[in-house]
């Protein structure tokens, strides 16, 4: 279904309503009106819209004017208007989230399952019915689902290009296999991917641009039957949007050392290791340092704002990479003048990857109304959100 100019240029005046409601948390239609410089019968219009399909409230909870009188009426997102699934696929099992449309976790739970390319379409729909029917308490519908998982993937297109750690060999049309077969949006991304769209998403107030987000993960490599102990993806924003590059690659890493002695590994460590690496303190150390002088060139050369860590670390390493990455940071960089680059570190632990999987559907279906398909809006409801051609 194409989209006349009409229809389009409504869609996307309703995205930067909702994307505007939704980051201020509460504003009157005369801020809408004058912020995003639409007249004041286009606000309205599209609010009632809004308000008919309770997406948004009426507040009055605004200051009144300096001349007194009535409180102004302010609109705020409807928290229970739904929730949304986050999922991280692991080849040994998953994690998911259910999030309220303002990021609140409702539901949390990880789960021992075997999944690979085989059984990745009944798996999804098996989870996703039993989900929905042990989520009912939650008295609101399920709106959309995200799923992050390792591999090359093409988001945009929702297909996984390649996933060692899943056996997918061959690209996977997420989009034609589960996605039009779903009754709500399905969207997915590499997993780091997902953890820079669930920072721009859920802490949209902070304006980040220009960050990476390093996702670290410690395997149990007999439960995984993936020779690597550790596993590294970096989600790149850039003027607050994740990059992909030109092959939906971008964030792959492996670091110098480990490319020139000719090693198998993302780092240069000896993967014939039986302890596991959190148990060998001088291990940790070469890791964390090696790891941080990569970080730190990518920091300088791009100018970055923030670097955020995550997976679940533990309070030594955390602590031990935070003074080792600003470390690396001055010395990599060559003037004299401090770098402003903050370290951050995600709180949220093994369910990283989940909740930005949420916020990669929050996105989606709320922030970027423009950029879904016309199957998606319809599947959504966003096409009631906009009108009719007629209206």
């Amino acid at each position: 279904m194409k989209l006349n100019a009409v229809r389009r240029n409504r869609i996307v005046n309703t995205s930067r309503i909702i994307r505007e409601v939704w980051t201020t948390r509460s504003i009157s239609r005369v801020d809408l009106s004058r912020r995003l410089d639409l007249n004041k019968s286009t606000v309205t219009n599209i609010v009632n819209k809004m308000l008919d399909k309770n997406l948004v409230l009426e507040t009055t909870e605004g200051p009144s004017t300096p001349q007194g009188g009535r409180k102004p009426v302010r609109l705020e997102i409807n928290r229970n208007y739904g929730y949304i699934l986050g999922f991280e696929i692991r080849p040994e099992s998953y994690t998911v989230v259910a999030v309220d449309i303002l990021g609140d976790i409702l539901f949390s739970r990880t789960e021992s399952v075997f999944i690979s390319a085989e059984n990745f379409s009944e798996t999804f729909f098996r989870l996703q019915s039993e989900l929905e029917t042990e989520l009912a308490w939650i008295g609101r519908p399920l709106i959309g689902i995200g799923l992050g998982c390792s591999g090359i993937i093409d988001a945009p297109k929702r297909i996984i290009r390649a996933s060692i750690p899943l056996n997918f060999s061959e690209p996977f049309d997420l989009y034609k296999e589960i996605a039009c077969r779903s009754k709500v949006p399905v969207y997915i991304d590499n997993d780091a991917n997902c953890c820079a769209w669930g920072e721009l998403t859920f802490h949209r107030t902070q304006n980040l641009q220009n960050f990476l987000f390093c996702l670290i993960e410690f395997r149990d490599v007999a439960k995984s039957k993936i020779p690597e102990q550790t596993a590294i993806g970096m989600g790149i924003s850039i003027n607050g949007n994740v990059y992909y590059g030109r092959n939906c690659s971008a964030g792959e890493f492996r670091s110098i050392q480990s490319s020139s002695a000719g090693l198998k590994g993302q780092v240069s460590l000896d993967n014939n290791r039986e302890n596991p690496i959190m148990e060998e303190p001088e291990i940790v150390e070469h890791f964390i340092r090696e790891l941080s002088q990569h970080l730190a060139l990518f920091v300088n050369t791009f100018n970055l704002s923030q670097v955020f860590i995550g997976g679940d670390l533990g309070p030594y390493i955390t602590e031990r990479f935070r003074t080792v990455l600003n470390d690396e940071i001055r010395r990599n960089w060559p003037y004299d003048e401090h770098v402003d680059c903050e370290v951050r570190f995600s709180t949220l632990g093994d369910k990283s990857v989940a909740y930005g999987a949420a916020g990669l559907v929050m996105n989606r279906i709320f922030i970027d109304l423009e950029v879904l398909e016309a199957e998606d809006m319809e599947r959504f409801g966003s096409l009631e959100l906009v009108g009719n051609d007629a209206d």
